[in-house]
């Protein structure tokens, strides 16, 4: 069994989607718990429906806080569903290759808040999400997942919006799966898979346009 925290700050539908594609599809991965930095956190809500236990981090130590649970969790990744907090240096680097963050755009390109709206400002005509591991930058760490969105430029902004959450939510609990289940390195800024056997690989090998049977 596999064990995984979510971290989240707003209307945690990644969140939900991961409890409920765990329970259905990934059933050898648990989310253990969802910890929030706010109190008024839709995501809560979302915990108490679901049954997931869930913790708030208080404004003072907040990092040292999670620290101490996820050394007593011991979780296998720690998995951030738009957790709104820049992570210090020494976490990262306590737990580097265990933190998993999702981002609405295709990076490098538009980091930081609001990637959706730097997207859909700038004109693009192709956006999409990117899976990447944290490191202490922003949105800067090694790439592990990306997938494209074409964009129809008579979109507004809340139909890209809608697809953007879209993939999000399609995508981001078999990354996960794929995380726990093929062996990998990272190798400076590159996600090597060493070992792309298995049905919970072949999340990657969608990523590359290989024909799946």
């Amino acid at each position: 069994m596999y064990n995984i925290v979510v971290l989240a700050s707003g209307s945690g539908s990644n969140f939900e989607a991961i409890v409920k594609q765990t329970r259905l599809y990934f059933t050898d991965i648990t989310v253990s718990m969802l910890i929030t930095d706010k109190k008024n956190a839709f995501a809560i809500k979302r915990s108490e429906y679901l049954g997931i236990p869930y913790t708030l981090l208080p404004k003072h130590r907040r990092f040292r806080v999670l620290d101490e649970i996820i050394d007593t969790i011991k979780p296998h990744l720690i998995v951030l569903a738009g957790f709104m907090r820049i992570i210090p240096r020494w976490f990262v680097e306590e737990h580097f290759g265990k933190i998993v963050n999702i981002h609405p755009s295709l990076l490098p390109s538009f980091p930081g808040m609001h990637a959706i709206r730097q997207a859909y400002d700038y004109g693009v005509r192709v956006t999409g999400i990117t899976i990447h591991f944290v490191d202490s930058g922003v949105d800067t760490g090694p790439i592990i997942f990306q997938y494209p969105l074409m964009v129809n430029p008579e979109w507004d902004i809340e139909k890209l919006e809608e697809y953007i959450h879209r993939l999000e939510h399609r995508f981001y609990t078999p990354v996960i799966n794929g995380l726990l289940h093929c062996p990998y390195e990272i190798r400076g800024r590159k996600v090597i898979f060493t070992d792309n056997r298995g049905d919970a690989c072949d999340i990657f090998r969608v990523e590359r346009g290989e024909h799946i049977p």
